[in-house]
């Protein structure tokens, strides 16, 4: 019989997942809640407040829906997964106490410290006085984190004076990441070569879906402030199947076993950002979700069928299950409001979505008025591009971003532009 599956979110990677269930054969009918402008057109969308966990489990009920997916972090940070485990309804996400590997950047830290697994030295601290006592044991250039959800921009790099001055004062006087920031890791900066490792989980076993490298600052050259993500490419060039057997054994196995121990068994997606500091994987950080933008490339190049990975892993059976890719290469490039991620506009009419002729465009903040779409968000579109390898897909993603307008637009002219260096100076794919 075939299922029905709620989507839980509104952004560029919930249209991902949406239209990934769509195209199942094995799934009846797709709702989103909230949604946004373009999932209305393939799903339906469904007014709810995710932060009522009895709003959204009444929904379920109301509606006979067989699996419910999570998209953003902050349903799982407060618990949804442990409400919808309570009425014994099947939903896919870690419960609360797991989910704290993305919702405190310490506990993940401490975690990944009783593992040994690696990663950068750390410091925990929450006053003024302790990160600058402990600069001088760190010395520059170090990293300071929000310890709790800062929507992806909690995290502040300095290699300079001036810098490190200036992320104190961000913090501690224009208390820019609000309760996030009342404790900080403190960390030593490592450097290498970037990636994003992405796992389905069921507690006990794990498959790996793919890798992507995410492209976090808003400007061309990897400059200006943190963003939730500007663009995103799959696979990358990084992701050797040794260094994914590596990041299996040495990361996402004593990660699940560390869950599983404390009585919290891990399932879910697992996001591992990593760094390559001479060739050795160290975790950047865990994110308890699927990336977004790396949703809208890595979604797409699965060949096997993403909700039979999630049904079976919710039934704790998917050690046997086989995964599957296409032989592809896929970029996205996120077309902005300018300004984002600090002030920017609303209500802006998009104009060429119906020109598309096949292209993949993703919805990120739009919504429908009065018969048109419009912008409702900072980051507002994902063009995504295909290719036989990086540069043809880099090229499709640009024809596609042309196709779409809207007044005060912004996007990146670089997207991809690491992965060709590292082809150009490492050799072939």
């Amino acid at each position: 019989m075939k299922k029905k599956v709620l989507i839980l979110g509104s952004g560029g990677r919930e249209h991902a997942l949406a239209w990934s269930m769509v195209h199942d054969k094995a799934v009846e009918k797709v709702y989103c809640a909230p949604g946004n402008g373009g999932t209305e057109s393939i799903a339906e969308n469904i007014v709810v407040n995710l932060a009522n966990h009895q709003e959204v489990i009444r929904l379920v009920q109301a509606k006979k829906i067989d699996l419910t997916i999570v998209g953003p972090e902050n349903p799982l940070a407060n618990g949804i997964v442990d409400a919808f485990n309570k009425e014994n309804l099947r939903i896919f996400g870690p419960d609360s106490y797991c989910a704290q590997l993305e919702s405190s950047k310490l506990f993940a830290r401490d975690i990944m410290a009783e593992k040994r697994i690696k990663q950068p030295v750390y410091y925990s601290c929450n006053t003024i006085s302790d990160v600058e006592s402990l600069k001088e044991i760190l010395e520059l250039p170090l990293v300071i984190k929000a310890d709790g959800l800062a929507a992806g921009k909690g995290v502040l790099i300095c290699q300079k004076e001036k810098e490190f001055k200036e992320a104190l004062k961000v913090i501690f006087e224009e208390n820019a990441f609000g309760d996030a920031s009342s404790r900080l890791s403190l960390e030593r900066c490592i450097f290498g070569e970037e990636l994003s490792v992405f796992a389905i989980c069921d507690g006990f076993d794990y498959k790996i879906i793919g890798s992507a490298q995410d492209h976090k600052r808003a400007y061309d050259g990897d400059k200006g402030p943190n963003t939730g993500g500007m663009g995103a490419y799959a696979p990358t060039p990084l992701s050797t199947p040794e260094l994914m057997d590596r990041v299996g054994k040495e990361i996402i196995d004593p990660t699940l076993e560390a869950m599983a121990e404390k009585g919290h068994p891990y399932r879910g997606f697992l996001y591992i950002g990593l760094m390559l500091v001479e060739g050795e994987p160290h975790v950047i950080e865990f994110n308890v979700r699927m990336g977004d933008p790396e949703a809208q490339v890595i979604l797409p190049l699965l060949k096997s069928s993403l909700f039979q990975l999630i049904w079976d892993a919710t039934e704790g059976k998917l050690k046997s299950a086989k995964v599957e890719f296409k032989d592809e290469s896929a970029v996205t490039i996120v077309i902005a409001a300018e300004g984002y991620p600090i002030k920017y506009k609303k209500g802006r009419r998009i104009r060429g979505l119906d020109k598309l002729e096949g292209n993949m465009v993703f919805h990120a903040g739009t919504k429908s008025k009065d018969h048109d779409i419009v912008t409702s968000g900072g980051r507002v579109l994902n063009a995504v591009g295909f290719g036989s390898d990086l540069p043809s897909a880099i090229e499709n993603a640009y024809q596609v971003v042309k196709k779409v307008k809207f007044r005060d637009q912004y996007y990146r002219k670089d997207i991809g532009k690491r992965g060709l260096q590292y082809l150009k100076t490492k050799g072939k794919r």
